[in-house]
């Protein structure tokens, strides 16, 4: 039994909340727990980046109890309503606030389903950007489920969850190809450890990513791997030089 945790990020149970229900019968045999965001009380990330240098936030508040419960899902259903072609602001604020899970994420290998529901247009960018974090986390994007005004009552297919299914289970992830933008994402990540914050370093030298051509093992053909490592070359003399143009 899998533990999946479905975040409404909507401040109303209405549209998105009855949706992610809809989608967590899909999952009877595993535990499923519905989050709503209006149900804490997360302030906005101030930038100072405490997080990313001391692995700390100052701000007291519910964001870490949100967080650590997406650690501790094997698998994520993330649902938006769409205000002004994004996803809102309130649920943004959780994703900022884990923002040093770009340099060390907790949450790498698990699948992610993405759901929208919209009056009529703005899914495709706020999926875009959810797609995007999905990259910075190293998560698997298994796909996305979006509804207008006009396509609530579509019904859902089993291969808008097949994906999620399959990486569920965790034996699958030997199987997952990732594309080349989270191979580019991966490297560039891999120069930030070695270069910039030791903190990172020392979670990268843990985890054993410094020595792979991705977070996990799993099908990366040998053009990807190549090309990969060049890039991650590249990338890492320009930085060395200009660390040592600063220092001189």
């Amino acid at each position: 039994m899998a533990k999946i945790l479905m975040i409404n990020g909507s401040q109303r149970k209405k549209t998105t909340y009855h949706l992610l229900k809809k989608i967590g019968e899909q999952f009877n045999e595993h535990e499923v727990e519905i989050l709503n965001v209006s149900d804490y009380d997360v302030k906005p990330c101030v930038g100072c980046e405490n997080c990313l240098r001391k692995g700390t936030c100052h701000i007291q508040d519910d964001a870490s109890i949100i967080l650590n419960k997406m650690i501790e899902a094997d698998g994520l259903i993330i649902g938006s309503p769409v205000h002004l072609r994004q996803i809102p602001g309130y649920l943004k604020n959780i994703f900022d606030r884990g923002c040093a899970w770009y340099h060390r994420s907790p949450v790498v290998g698990k699948p992610v389903l993405f759901v929208t529901t919209t009056q009529v247009t703005g899914s495709k960018a706020s999926i875009q950007y959810l797609k995007d974090l999905s990259v910075q986390w190293g998560t698997i994007d298994a796909g996305n489920i979006s509804r207008t005004l006009f396509t609530l009552e579509k019904p859902l297919l089993e291969k808008d969850f097949s994906k999620f299914k399959k990486y569920l289970n965790k034996e699958n992830l030997v199987k997952y190809k990732p594309s080349w933008k989270q191979i580019f994402e991966f490297h560039t990540q891999k120069v930030l450890a070695e270069e910039i914050l030791p903190i990172d370093l020392e979670f990268w030298e843990k985890q054993g990513y410094l020595k792979r051509p991705y977070f996990f093992i799993c099908k990366i053909n040998y053009v990807k791997r190549f090309v990969g490592y060049l890039y991650y070359k590249f990338l890492k003399n320009i930085i060395s030089k200009n660390k040592k143009q600063n220092i001189e």
